[in-house]
């Protein structure tokens, strides 16, 4: 199985400070590699001073005024034209577009600082970038990573989804709340645990998703961009959720890969074993977060809506493809800067990059001061997604990676983007609460979800995909498939997938649930205050972390103890955080006592209960609606996993004191700090 590497870097302090690249030494700091099996040949990347930046502006707006219609191919500057001319330079261009809107955010990382060489591709890319360093103005020269490096973070093929995978199951939980047939078999939102084939699953291994619904299922105001292959905008799980450019009803996104406006989820590629790859990664990571909820078809989105309404949207900004592609432009960069100004406020990337052969101390030599463009790129949409528009509950973005998937092999160094640390780096853990096989794990991963382990659901000799994660693929008719997905129309367009590609979305969906939940209640956030929220709404995971795993070949899975972030997402818990509501969790089937006292001033506090009313007892499997007040203390027996609101009345003197409580109901709670 070909791994897949993602920037490995051990840096140094110096080199995290953002201000070091834009310092000017005697000759600029030149990023990256020119090796060619590395970086893109015939291209580089600079970040000129501020100074220069400004006269170089001024003069490229002079020679429009002269030129023909096409890219800037000259500066202006006499210095720099000279050089231009000699590597015969067809391009010298703002990585970015000039706007006027958006300049002073650009302003604020450089990112409008960056221009764009291309020239011959047979020159000397090394001395080239020697010689752009060496000219007075220019701040930090960038090699360029070649597009094709950059690669999707899932592992192994996907499955299309058949018959045999949806055993008949009778009423669940799952299958009334929503009516997607698909639904129950999506153990990563509603783990019931064992079942009739896998004794390995565990109840409450998910992202509490269903009790969340009951207070918001999504917002058509909130715009999560996915950066990834093209997501199948007409797919009829998605097409409800897919944004569209209010200017322009037919744009939902843009091909950066090709540098086209038309997503190409078409184009295919054979690998070395005769194997048909398809483009399906976008769209499977689009249907965690966004898939139609209700619509009676296929899966759920974890902000999908209802019946084809309310669900957040779907921006596909593809930075990769399977076509020839266009190498005429940075897609990430570019990618970054469509979302920001198209009004995305998440941006959710399953990515990373591929460095075949190299080995760990070759890509710490050659990367360990890798930021530059991209660097500046994140920062740009993390500073300024959602400031103009005043009805943002966001002021600022989230941007959320894929933590990567060789941590059985490399261990706990970092791997960047992932690793950089305003990113949400997000490793994946199996339906048992351990992590997965291949994720990666360090002290720089913020925070865990499901990502899928094909090893947990094994049945004799066979490996089967139920122990993946189950979301929407590709289900184009133009296309001819040649892995079977067709032969059972029930079931096309879904399919499973496993890696940490599959739990970033999970992360990115219950922050745009949360995002909705704050937009319905008039809540605003900054990006710290809403990230900070995000990461701590989470149940705690490493006291499962004992033994080893078949799989996995970390001899001891202590060895991820604090190392998987500070738990799994959850999304009841974010939105109650939102809510502000205080959650009390208790266990299915057992009696629980909980002393309302420290919540009225302590134990020596002389507040009384007057009475207490559960909203919703049926969902906790309670009959009575007022539960037996002693004193501060209330015992609760849930006989189902469920949410009710509670309300409770109580005096101080003759003072009266109103507090609304969650109590929730979950398997799988732990006496030693997993759930309570």
């Amino acid at each position: 199985m070909k791994r897949l590497l993602t920037i490995c870097c051990l840096l140094v302090a110096t080199a995290c400070a953002k201000d070091s690249l834009d310092q000017t030494p005697s000759q600029a700091r030149i990023l990256g590699s020119p090796a060619p099996e590395i970086a893109l040949q015939g291209a580089l990347s600079v970040k000129l001073t501020p100074e220069m930046a400004q006269t170089v502006t001024a003069a490229q707006a002079r020679l429009s005024a002269t030129r023909a219609e096409g890219p800037a191919t000259r500066s202006g500057v006499a210095e720099i034209d000279a050089l231009l001319e000699e590597v015969g330079a067809e391009r010298f261009q703002r990585l970015v577009d000039y706007d006027p809107e958006w300049e002073s955010a650009y302003d604020q990382t450089g990112l409008n600082r960056w221009y764009r060489i291309s020239f011959d591709k047979d020159a000397d890319l090394s001395e080239v970038g020697r010689r752009f360093a060496a000219l007075s103005g220019v701040s930090t020269v960038e090699y360029e990573i070649q597009p094709r490096r950059i690669r999707p973070l899932h592992v192994g093929r996907v499955v299309p989804a058949r018959a045999e995978h949806f055993p008949s199951r009778g009423e669940t939980r799952a299958s009334t709340t929503m009516n997607d047939k698909m639904l129950p078999y999506q153990w990563h939102f509603e783990n019931t645990g064992p079942n009739e084939y896998f004794s390995t699953p565990k109840a409450g291994a998910d992202i509490n998703l269903l009790d969340a619904w009951q207070l918001c299922t999504g917002d058509e105001e909130i715009v999560v961009a996915v950066l990834d292959e093209p997501v199948q905008t007409t797919h009829p799980d998605l097409a409800a959720n897919i944004w569209s450019n209010p200017s322009n009803p037919q744009e939902h996104g843009y091909n950066f890969w090709d540098n086209k406006a038309d997503l190409d989820w078409r184009s295919a590629a054979q690998d070395d074993d005769g194997w048909w790859n398809y483009a399906d990664h976008g769209s499977h990571v689009a249907g965690v977060i966004a898939a139609v909820n209700n619509n009676n078809r296929g899966v759920c989105g974890i902000a999908g809506g209802r019946s084809g309404k309310g669900g957040v949207k779907i921006m596909s900004c593809q930075i990769m493809g399977y076509s020839d592609g266009d190498e005429s432009s940075n897609p990430i960069v570019q990618a970054f800067a469509y979302a920001l100004k198209n009004g995305a406020v998440i941006a959710q990337n399953s990515w990373g990059y591929d460095f075949g052969d190299l080995s760990v101390d070759q890509i710490n030599q050659e990367w360990n001061r890798y930021y530059g463009a991209v660097r500046d790129a994140i920062d740009t949409f993390i500073l300024s997604a959602g400031t103009k528009n005043p009805d943002s509950p966001l002021k600022g973005g989230l941007v959320i990676f894929a933590a990567g998937n060789d941590g059985d092999i490399y261990g706990d160094a970092p791997m960047y983007p992932a690793a950089y640390s305003p990113v949400i780096a997000v490793g994946s853990m199996d339906w048992a609460f351990r992590p997965a096989y291949y994720t990666d794990y360090g002290s720089w991963v913020d925070i865990t979800a499901p990502g899928g382990d094909v090893y947990t659901s094994r049945l004799g000799e066979d490996l089967y995909a139920d122990g993946q994660v189950l979301s929407t693929i590709l289900c184009d008719n133009a296309i001819d498939y040649q892995d079977g997905r067709k032969q059972d129309v029930a079931f096309y367009g879904y399919g499973f997938m496993q890696g940490t590609s599959m739990a970033c979305p999970h992360v990115s969906g219950v922050a745009a649930l949360g995002l909705s939940y704050a937009a319905q209640l008039g809540r605003q956030y900054t990006a710290a205050e809403f990230k900070s929220l995000l990461l701590s709404s989470v149940y705690g995971i490493d006291h499962y972390f004992t033994g080893t795993k078949e799989g996995i070949t970390v001899p001891d899975l202590s060895a991820y103890q604090g190392k998987m972030g500070g738990g799994c997402v959850d999304a009841l818990k974010l939105l109650l955080a939102i809510r502000g509501t205080s959650a009390i969790y208790i266990p299915v089937g057992e009696s629980t006592t909980v002393d309302f006292a420290r919540f009225f001033g302590g134990e020596q506090s002389k507040v009384a209960l007057v009475s207490a009313k559960l909203d919703s007892p049926g969902n906790l499997g309670i009959i009575a609606a007022s539960p037996e007040i002693d004193g501060t203390r209330i015992t609760f027996k849930s006989t189902r996993a469920g949410v009710s609101m509670l309300q409770i009345a109580a005096k101080a003197g003759d003072t009266e004191l109103t507090r609304e409580f969650a109590i929730v109901a979950r398997a799988g709670l732990a006496d030693n700090g997993g759930w309570l």
